[in-house]
């Protein structure tokens, strides 16, 4: 099993994903991948529109396997249900927005949207529980104690 998740960030985001990654990786092939560049930060410092269209277009290469977008008003679930969620696909592809979240016209393309709380989550808290959830899923599927 593959696992991507893409987020749009200027730097590493650290609190303690790259330890959920290491525990992951004998359960799934796990990337972190972080994309930022120029164009985004001055479009950016533009409009959520000339965001929106940066962001579409830095991730529309990267589609692929069964695509969740995360997104405040996507579908809930408890850790049980995202196992499943996680189990017998063969690719996952997650993608968090930037700023302005992600556009109608890419959750569109998406096969799920979901929410990871019903409360606002700052993008480094928000990467930090999608990256534990991933590993609590494939623990839940492996029949590992991790999850009580």
């Amino acid at each position: 099993m593959e696992i991507s998740v893409y987020s749009i960030a200027k730097n590493k985001d650290g609190f303690g994903i790259e330890e959920y990654i290491k525990m992951a990786q004998k359960y799934a092939k796990i990337e972190d991948v972080i994309l930022f560049n120029n164009k985004i930060a001055k479009a950016q410092s533009i409009s959520k529109d000339e965001s929106l269209r940066c962001y579409d277009e830095i991730y529309a290469s990267r589609i692929s396997g069964f695509c969740i977008g995360l997104d405040e008003r996507g579908k809930l679930f408890d850790s049980q249900e995202f196992a499943k969620l996680l189990d017998s696909k063969a690719k996952i592809s997650f993608f968090i927005g930037g700023a302005y979240g992600l556009s109608s016209e890419f959750k569109s393309k998406m096969d799920m949207i979901i929410s990871l709380s019903s409360l606002t989550l700052a993008h480094k808290v928000a990467k930090l529980v999608l990256y534990e959830q991933i590993f609590r899923g494939l623990c839940i599927n492996a029949g590992h104690p991790y999850h009580k």
